[in-house]
């Protein structure tokens, strides 16, 4: 993330790597009188920030009641993950055609960083590691615009889902998936690429829907019995 010389754009910055490394979760109130504290800056920049936050979908606000970072819900991943899916399996077939000795050797060192990072539950670090795979491939394709939007969709899908919600089934799946996908980026195999890039998003667009729906039988229930 670059930084500009202006306040707002340091508030703007550091509120998402507060969102990335789970300083501020999904469901959680925001006072911006807390945060400019923290950011040991006034009030407005951090308004300012969180203004072009609620324009991207990663903050709201509600009248009188300040702002919120907002749960990603059954109805919205089903729609970021469609986007998701057509803007991928394009990036991945463009890739493959592109694909040079460098750029599947810096892809080989980031699926081995994401390999790396396990443990009991699945974590936000494990997904931004897979953003930075996928985020890769898309620089690979050489469009830009899509590279672009393909970032907004990860910061609007990862940024507000609770990792932890995430089975971890998903981690060895997810490096066969990406191995497989590398191979067809080697061989500049567009058709082949296109279709696993199809079969991994669409897997990860079920596991994630799944927590989410789980999260939302167990809310019920809670609020069945009380």
């Amino acid at each position: 993330m670059k930084h500009s010389g202006t306040l707002a754009e340091r508030a703007y910055q550091q509120i998402k790597l507060m969102l990335l490394h789970d300083e501020l979760v999904a469901g959680q109130k925001l006072r911006y009188q807390d945060i400019a504290k923290k950011l040991s800056m006034s009030q407005t920049p951090v308004i300012l920030a969180l203004s072009r936050l609620e324009n991207e979908g990663l903050v709201c606000s509600e009248a009188n009641k300040g702002y919120a970072v907002p749960e990603l819900d059954l109805e919205e991943a089903r729609e970021l993950y469609e986007l998701r899916l057509l803007v991928e399996v394009f990036l991945a077939g463009k890739a493959a055609e592109r694909a040079d000795e460098q750029s599947l050797a810096d892809l080989r060192e980031l699926l081995q960083t994401h390999r790396s990072v396990r443990g009991e539950v699945y974590c936000r670090e494990r997904l931004w590691c897979d953003a930075r795979i996928h985020l890769a491939i898309a620089k690979m394709s050489g469009q830009k615009n899509g590279a672009i939007y393909l970032r907004q969709l990860f910061d609007r899908i990862y940024l507000r889902y609770r990792p932890e919600r995430l089975s971890t089934e998903r981690l060895s799946e997810a490096e066969e998936q990406h191995e497989e996908l590398f191979q067809a980026l080697a061989a500049n195999d567009a058709p082949a690429a296109g279709r696993i890039m199809k079969e991994h998003v669409g897997m990860g667009q079920k596991r994630m829907l799944k927590g989410i729906e789980q999260m939302v039988q167990e809310r019920n229930r809670v609020q069945l019995w009380a």
